[in-house]
């Protein structure tokens, strides 16, 4: 199945969002504590962007949703110099978003399994012989054939 370009979009925030939390940490670790702040800073930076074009747009069509918490939590944690803690944070949404992608591409998966399976037509047993008919032709009362691992055609 393919993937939209919001889906593409999501998953490169959580890339950007992952590289620049590890990177930050690399070089947190190696004692260039300025340099690491800056990284997360440029990992956080296209996150939040890409969350306020989305806060923005659902406003407009007239939604409000918990999506402002996470751009205030980075914000104010990039304001306040916390840049690790922003970096976390929207790993945290990012992160969030592409599950919820995978969720939904699941559910769409199966749901197209279960309907390839829905009978298109029925065996109905009439005057001594079977005949293939359309379910939109059965009628309650009707004999209806169904073989071992057949999907019942109407309920």
């Amino acid at each position: 199945m393919q993937k939209s370009g919001r889906d593409l979009l999501k998953t490169a925030l959580l890339a950007i969002g992952l590289i620049g939390l590890a990177t930050g940490i690399a070089l947190g670790f190696s004692g260039r504590a300025a340099a690491a702040d800056l990284v997360w800073t440029i990992g956080v930076l296209p996150v939040l962007a890409a969350l306020v074009v989305e806060i923005v747009r659902s406003v407009l069509e007239g939604e409000i949703g918990l999506d402002i918490v996470a751009a205030l939590s980075m914000s104010a944690a990039l304001l306040f110099g916390e840049t690790l803690a922003a970096a976390v944070v929207a790993v945290m949404y990012s992160g969030g978003n592409f599950l919820e992608i995978f969720a939904e591409g699941r559910a769409r998966r199966e749901m197209h399994g279960l309907l390839a399976r829905v009978p298109r037509s029925a065996t109905r047993h009439r005057n001594g012989a079977l005949e293939e008919v359309a379910l939109d032709d059965i009628i309650p009362g009707d004999r209806l054939l169904i073989r071992q691992g057949d999907v019942v055609p109407v309920d």
